[in-house]
């Protein structure tokens, strides 16, 4: 079996009555709420800071804050504290990140000493497919028992059942193939993302497909792949708003394991890209949503469901 990135893939055009681009519904039901868009900003210190993340938050977007707040740009925002703003500030959505480890399982008691409301814990580990990961979420869905838990990254259904099974509402699926993680070279494991999520999406949960995406028409081939939802680093790293710093007038994005970002030379399996500055992130999202209104028309359809019924081919 040949194995597809979204580079690989065209999507067939079908039969339209829209008519105008602007009346397609690009809305996406996630668990029991509605969000503008099937995109996220990766969960990443270049990518989403507080400001971004309560702009998401009061304007209907999905997001995953980040849980590198120990340094960086938002070395104030640790998880604790982001979750305590958000709390007082009483955003719409509340959405966090966690690991397996000691200091991710005390910021997660602290949080539910404190009684703070979260709305989505993602748990954010390089494997995903591991023991640890599937009794971390039992223990959050014991403490924590109104929240969400999104669970990743992997690669198999296989994996998506463990987890699915564990309790994950949601699973993000994708290994190797954003455009700065460099672990299909420094260990030859990944998959493309457009054969990852049609082999993921058969089993019957909801998936984020994190990585590869390189245009913005590459969010509804996932789509038609069979994701739920897309999440992209690169498509909000280069606006002008990212907290990823300006070095000679570009953005210097890096990956969550790269040297630079992790300060310690141990498991490097990401890299440091130089991208050009171009929008911001409210106009990033505009142009997105227009993108995905246009790729409806072209499904035939009026909203995301019109997607089911897309003939993809191969091409380039």
């Amino acid at each position: 079996m040949k194995y597809l990135s979204y580079q690989d893939v065209l999507l067939v055009a079908n039969y339209s009555e829209l008519k105008t681009r602007d009346d397609a519904d690009t809305s996406i039901q996630l668990c029991d709420r509605k969000f503008k868009l099937p995109v996220i900003p990766a969960n990443m210190q270049d990518v989403i800071n507080v400001p971004i993340a309560k702009f998401l938050s009061e304007n209907g977007y999905f997001y995953i804050y980040h849980r590198f707040g120990q340094g960086g740009y938002d070395k104030d925002a640790n998880t604790p504290h982001f979750v305590k703003m958000a709390n007082m500030e009483n955003w719409k959505l509340i959405s966090i990140s966690t690991g397996i480890n000691l200091q991710s399982e005390e910021d997660l008691f602290y949080i539910k000493s404190m009684k703070y409301r979260v709305d989505f814990i993602t748990i954010d580990v390089a494997h995903g497919d591991h023991g640890k990961v599937l009794e971390r979420i039992k223990w959050i869905k014991e403490n924590f028992p109104n929240v969400k838990v999104i669970a990743g990254n992997v690669m198999t259904p296989e994996a998506v059942g463990r987890l699915a099974c564990a309790g994950a509402d949601v699973v993000k699926i994708g290994i190797g193939q954003g455009s700065i993680c460099t672990t299909r070279f420094q260990t030859g494991f990944s998959m493309p993302m457009f054969s990852c999520i049609q082999e993921c999406a058969a089993i019957d949960t909801c998936i984020i497909a994190d990585g590869g995406i390189q245009h913005i028409g590459d969010i509804a081939k996932a789509v038609v792949a069979g994701a739920d939802m897309v999440m992209s680093g690169k498509l909000f790293a280069s606006c002008i708003d990212s907290p990823a710093e300006i070095i000679n007038f570009k953005k210097e994005y890096r990956g969550s394991t790269s040297l630079s970002a992790k300060k310690t030379n141990k498991h490097i399996e990401g890299t440091e890209l130089t991208l050009e500055v171009d929008t911001t992130i409210e106009e990033r999202l505009r142009e997105i949503t227009e993108a995905l209104q246009s790729s409806i028309s072209y499904a035939g359809g009026n909203d995301l469901s019109a997607f089911k019924k897309v003939r993809w081919i191969e091409g380039k």
